[in-house]
């Protein structure tokens, strides 16, 4: 498991009190958690998951990777240079770990089931960036924004969207609407959330347009929501 940190300037590994303290090229210093002890923790869980899913005595490294070439890494401890690495350095630590674990524990078949395990339970993360920044929902601009002159003014219109502006065309321009809606309110949607949010009169051209996506949903009628996830992995990937 490898924790990257793209950090400029000076990090210093203060074990005394667990941080990491940073000191940016103006001479501004930060603390932050101590990236070993939290990719030890994500470790531990791994392993608790692998154990929940049968899968035990499987071997668990990790790996603490500084990206920024420039910055200066201290630390009072040694020893630290085994877990905090430059990124150069990864090659060379997989080596190790190629020579340190020979014995095969795997078989190819447990290997791809682990795979699938881990792609079937994998959630995406999806910040709050409203709450974050503070910004109420009142305020966003509404409406299915033109891939070409990028102005919110495109309208549905003969089963495709319409810019008002420039006049260019799309037959699917609500999907990137949807995925804004996801970053930038919640990972699910209604009927009549999708109706507002897009500015669309027609709830049954809405419930045709949402029901093309093929999302998986739950509650029928007018309490139906819709779970937007597979938008937000198609943009991912």
């Amino acid at each position: 498991m490898i924790d990257v940190k793209n950090m400029a300037g000076e990090i210093y590994f203060d074990n005394t009190f667990n941080q990491l303290i940073r000191t940016n090229p103006d001479g501004k210093t930060e603390a932050f958690d101590d990236p070993i002890l939290q990719v030890n923790r994500q470790r531990q869980q791994l392993v608790e998951w692998l154990k929940f899913k049968k899968i035990i005595n499987l071997p668990v490294e990790t790996l603490v990777v500084s990206a920024n070439s420039s910055t200066i890494i201290r630390a009072e401890n040694r020893d630290i240079h085994r877990k905090v690495i430059r990124k150069d350095s990864i090659l060379i630590k997989i080596a190790e770990f190629k020579e340190k674990y020979k014995k095969k524990i795997l078989s190819t078949k447990n290997m791809k089931r682990i795979s699938t395990i881990l792609l079937d339970e994998h959630t995406p993360y999806i910040p709050n960036v409203l709450e974050s920044y503070g910004i109420p929902l009142i305020t966003l601009q509404t409406r299915v924004y033109c891939h070409k002159c990028y102005a919110f003014s495109m309208e549905r219109r003969l089963r495709k969207w319409i810019c008002r502006t420039c006049l260019h065309s799309s037959h699917d321009a609500h999907i990137s609407a949807l995925q804004d809606y996801v970053f930038l309110v919640k990972p699910t949607i209604t009927n009549s959330e999708f109706r507002q949010f897009l500015q669309l009169k027609s709830p049954s051209s809405a419930k045709k347009l949402l029901t093309s996506l093929k999302l998986h949903h739950s509650g029928n009628t007018k309490g139906r929501v819709y779970f937007l996830r597979s938008i937000i992995e198609d943009r991912t990937n």
